[in-house]
């Protein structure tokens, strides 16, 4: 798997390659700067079997991405979840809508749909759909998963965006044997402690990584693009608590992936 930068994991599974929320541009709508160039330039792609958006937010869901994947993969499959389909442009590819409105704490695993020999799970992430500010936060837009991936002997896990709820994740957990983790450290104020409703901390990301039992982590979601503090502090607050031995998780250090964008690394060969 190779690290885009910001959300973006390009992996491949066997024979399968997968690209999990494409975001390739240097800018979002004018507004944020890039600090880091992605970590392989999307020209470069030269084959793509499914393109997965965890939520409809601007980082996340990358028009100028996806303009440039739909024009060289016509009709790749295209995995998104229910309420997406909202602010969806007319694309070629061939459209996957998981319905994952019963997904909740109490039940974190919606219906699986099986595509290609691929078993995908919508799973709980506490987020919000919508595309800006007002229907994201005000009109509690639906819109935003997790996905469990299942193929042969391979079990992956992305969270996209979400909080902390220590019930969902257990029990995620609890049903599925997962491989890897793709989990977000931030944006966080204070990432040493508790995050913000809608994303994890640092240290909360640990907590998701010990509530699910994966066997890897790689995280996400800081670098390329600026919050309250440099882009790297939820980071480097991550890799403070790993290197102490009072903190609880200094034990999971060597499964906790820290890359750079466009760092590859091959977790399993056949």
């Amino acid at each position: 798997m190779l690290w885009v930068g910001h959300s973006s994991m390009l992996v491949q599974l066997y024979d399968k390659e997968l690209i999990f929320d494409p975001f390739f541009n240097s800018r979002i709508e004018g507004i944020f700067m890039r600090k880091v160039e992605p970590g392989i330039d999307i020209q470069n792609i030269s084959k793509l079997d499914f393109i997965f958006v965890s939520h409809s937010h601007l980082d996340h869901f990358n028009f100028f991405s996806l303009n440039y994947f739909d024009k060289k993969f016509p009709n790749v499959n295209f995995v998104f979840p229910y309420g997406l389909e909202e602010y969806l442009p007319d694309y070629n590819f061939n459209l996957l809508r998981l319905d994952n409105r019963n997904v909740n704490p109490g039940h974190p695993a919606g219906n699986s749909i099986y595509v290609d020999s691929l078993k995908i799970t919508p799973v709980y992430a506490m987020h919000t759909g919508g595309r800006y500010i007002f229907d994201a936060y005000t009109w509690k837009t639906e819109g935003a998963t997790g996905y469990i991936i299942q193929y042969k002997d391979i079990c992956i896990y992305f969270a996209g965006d979400t909080g902390y709820d220590s019930s969902a994740f257990k029990k995620i957990g609890e049903n599925f044997k997962i491989d890897l983790a793709f989990i977000p450290v931030g944006p966080c104020r204070n990432c040493d402690s508790a995050g913000m409703k809608y994303h994890t901390s640092s240290r909360e990301a640990l907590m998701v990584f010990s509530d699910i039992k994966a066997q890897y982590m790689i995280p996400m979601h800081y670098g390329a693009l600026e919050y309250f503090r440099d882009s790297n502090y939820p980071v480097d607050v991550l890799r403070n608590i790993l290197g102490d031995p009072e903190s609880g998780y200094a034990d999971l250090k060597d499964r906790v992936k820290i890359m750079k964008e466009g760092e590859q690394i091959i977790f399993k060969q056949y």
